[in-house]
């Protein structure tokens, strides 16, 4: 269906994880900046019940369904009563496929690279063009948007405002797999280096942590926040450092430069920042990537694309980005 049809209704469905549907934040906003001289067009979004409050406020949104396992036939239902003149299905698997059951509109689906992956991982055949996952999302709608070249989009409060007793820096030291974390006694040691320069540091987390613990200018939010409210307060940073993890897509949704660190994961794979100034620090080194998404070990045992990243690496790089 092409752009110039009256179109009223778009779902977009991206379920999970954090990182990967604060990446398609910015399509309700291109789609309705395409038509809104037309009229505008209703955007919906789909998306798991834990990560739908990030999107609440978002003026380009029309309607949010929230996802569980337990209401797929409800939603199916729900889907095909709408009647949806195009779905965007970021997701591609089998529960999004169940979702769409009986739907006879126009669906556009999100190209993976799945052989490109697999060359990266056993082979490692790095591909010559690197394609944000961003972008991708992106390539299944171009008749659909006019790109305006700015980064995604969470629509945040500040409670906090940023003062002048030096910086506030977010750090993330949490990573769902094992083979994106860096040491946390690492992150401990980066910590102090950077109080010591008169720095304020909040640390985010899903899980408790003891890190920083005892350090007047460190603000410890780890396992005690909703995802909305770790949004908000990383919103009021004004740097990120961070492992390849949902938090560094939120901090590039809300603008603020990053400082990331890889061990399993490339830039080809198409998870760096958005739009959003960064530098990142990572170890060369034959194996990577071990995995497309991250594993709970290192296959080698050495874990060196982690452990050879030194404290003084990640600290220089944050003031190289700070310089600029």
């Amino acid at each position: 269906m092409s752009a110039k049809h009256n179109l009223k209704k778009i779902l977009i469905i991206r379920l999970s994880s954090i990182g990967d549907v604060v990446l398609c934040s910015h399509l309700p906003r291109l789609i309705n900046n395409k038509f809104a001289d037309s009229g505008g067009v209703e955007v919906h979004l789909l998306t798991s019940r834990h990560i739908a409050p990030l999107f609440t406020n978002n003026p380009y949104l029309s309607k949010i369904i929230r996802y569980s396992s337990d209401k797929i036939v409800e939603l199916n239902q729900e889907i095909i009563s709408e009647e949806y003149d195009i779905v965007l299905d970021l997701q591609k698997n089998s529960i999004s496929a169940k979702l769409l059951a009986g739907y006879s509109g126009d669906i556009r689906q999100i190209d993976k690279h799945r052989k490109e992956k697999l060359k990266m991982v056993y082979l490692k055949q790095l591909p010559k063009k690197i394609v944000h996952v961003a972008d991708r999302y992106l390539n299944t709608c171009r008749d659909l948007i006019e790109d305006d070249g700015k980064g995604l989009d969470l629509y945040l409060s500040r409670e906090e405002e940023r003062g002048d007793s030096g910086l506030t820096i977010g750090v993330a030291p949490e990573a769902f797999h094992k083979t994106k974390r860096w040491p946390k006694d690492r992150f401990a040691k980066l910590i102090e280096k950077l109080t010591t320069d008169g720095h304020n540091v909040r640390v985010f987390g899903k899980n408790e942590s003891n890190i920083g613990r005892g350090n007047q200018n460190v603000t410890n939010y780890s396992g005690k926040l909703s995802l909305r409210k770790t949004a908000e307060r990383i919103n009021e940073c004004d740097y990120f450092l961070s492992n390849d993890t949902g938090p560094m897509h939120i901090a590039a949704a809300c603008g603020v430069p990053i400082v990331l660190i890889f061990g399993s994961s490339v830039k080809e794979l198409g998870f760096t920042p958005y739009r959003v100034d960064y530098e990142l620090v990572e170890y060369d080194i034959w194996c990577r990537p071990c995995s497309h998404i991250g594993r709970s070990f290192c296959p080698l045992g050495h874990f060196k694309c982690m452990n050879k990243i030194t404290v003084d690496e990640v600290y220089n790089s944050f003031n190289k980005l700070r310089s600029r």
